[in-house]
């Protein structure tokens, strides 16, 4: 009898879906650092009197963190092990939720902000690295979509479930629920995963040389380049879209509306990217076709400015397909990446050009629209489009690693 009939059967890897959502919620928590401030700044303007623009840039101070140290996040993430990142970045962010509930002053809370950035960012970083880990080769593109997802939820809970509990029970209520919430996803993920067989949690160090040697290492590498590149002009453009369309809008109601169901189109958008790149095209085409659609919503933008019913439907295709971009470049780094610290760099640069859309998109659109109008912000959408579908073409171009 032949060596080769004593062979096992290969075993086809299968999606852990109870860890993959567990790592969603994590994502959603992290996020709620966000969102938690946004659906409480004016109960926080009342609170320290700081005025605006202290209390905004305590609400922007978590993306400043990704805005700077998002690449190296990624290098830490894949030396230290990844798991310890994520439990470690969401017992901090418990920490920093219980410290803001005694509602310290201004100055510790600014400080209990900044480290809250690192929390965040160790999860952005971490979380969608172990997902694509735990996720079966042809369920990694529809894994992927749904993490997209969490920004979007985070925002819709904390809008209904937060607001909830600010107006009943106040600031501290409501940071210390979400206290209670991260720290408690931290040590249930810590316990189903510490003994995972199919995570690699030995920590990574191929990377040889000197810290900014490796930094230049990733931004020369396309693999992590690119699907950064295609996601920036995302959020470059979703932000300031969501902030400032709906006041273009004359009708009060349907301007009130816009505010709620546009965030929602925009994580329907980005859960069907995910379910696209799966089963019907490459995460780079899905790219092509939501910046395509992006352009084409945003011509017709132009020839509908009187009807405001007519004008709220084409915003709401304009955003979904908006919101198809994240999920086909979240999907497109697993699809790329050679390595789960190749994966570990791509999420880190990932965070890092989408802070920096975040930072330079929304003054250069209110620019644009003040000065414009409503042809600025179509011209300046138009804009963006075509760098979106040059990044998507090149990486269209790179070989899928299988």
């Amino acid at each position: 009898m032949s060596r080769s009939s004593f062979k096992s059967p290969v075993i086809e890897p299968k999606t852990q879906w109870l860890e993959v959502i567990l790592l969603w919620v994590a994502g959603i928590s992290a996020a709620m650092q966000f969102a938690k401030f946004s659906v409480s700044f004016d109960d926080l303007l009342v609170h320290y009197q700081a005025g605006a623009t202290s209390t905004g840039a305590a609400l922007s101070a978590v993306g400043l963190v990704g805005l700077v140290f998002g690449v190296s996040a990624g290098m830490i993430a894949s030396r230290v092990g990844y798991l310890k990142v994520l439990v470690g970045a969401l017992l901090l962010g418990g920490v920093l939720s219980f410290i803001q509930s005694t509602l310290p002053s201004f100055q510790l809370l600014f400080v209990t902000r900044m480290l809250e950035g690192f929390s965040q960012l160790g999860v952005v970083v971490a979380a969608p690295t172990l997902i694509a880990k735990l996720s079966a080769p042809q369920h990694k593109s529809l894994t992927m979509g749904i993490w997209g997802t969490f920004f979007g939820i985070a925002f819709a809970v904390c809008g209904w479930a937060g607001k909830s509990i600010l107006d009943q029970y106040g600031l501290q209520a409501l940071f210390l629920n979400h206290g209670v919430f991260i720290t408690t996803i931290g040590v249930v993920l810590f316990f189903i995963l510490r003994k995972n067989p199919v995570l690699d949690l030995v920590p990574v160090t191929e990377m040889q040389g000197g810290f900014f040697a490796q930094m230049m290492k990733i931004y020369r590498n396309p693999r992590a380049l690119l699907p950064s590149c295609v996601f920036v002009f995302y959020t470059c453009t979703l932000v300031s879209v969501l902030t400032y369309v709906p006041g273009l809008i004359d009708d009060a109601a349907l301007q009130k509306w816009m505010l709620i169901l546009l965030p929602l189109v925009t994580t329907c958008g980005t859960f069907l990217a995910g379910a696209i790149a799966q089963y019907l095209m490459r995460p780079q085409r899905v790219a092509l076709m939501a910046y395509l659609g992006v352009a084409v919503s945003a011509l017709v933008l132009s020839f509908v400015g009187d009807s405001a019913v007519v004008f709220c439907f084409v915003v709401g295709v304009l955003v979904l397909f908006l919101g198809m971009v994240p999920g086909s470049a979240l999907a497109m780094i697993p699809t790329l990446a050679r390595n789960p610290s190749e994966q570990a760099q791509g999420y880190g640069l990932l965070a890092q050009f989408g802070n920096l859309g975040a930072t330079v998109g929304p003054p250069t659109f209110a620019t644009a629209i003040a000065v414009y109008g409503l042809s600025g912000l179509v011209v300046l959408v138009l804009c963006v489009c075509a760098f979106g579908v040059l990044f998507s073409l090149l990486a269209g171009r790179i070989k899928a690693v299988v």
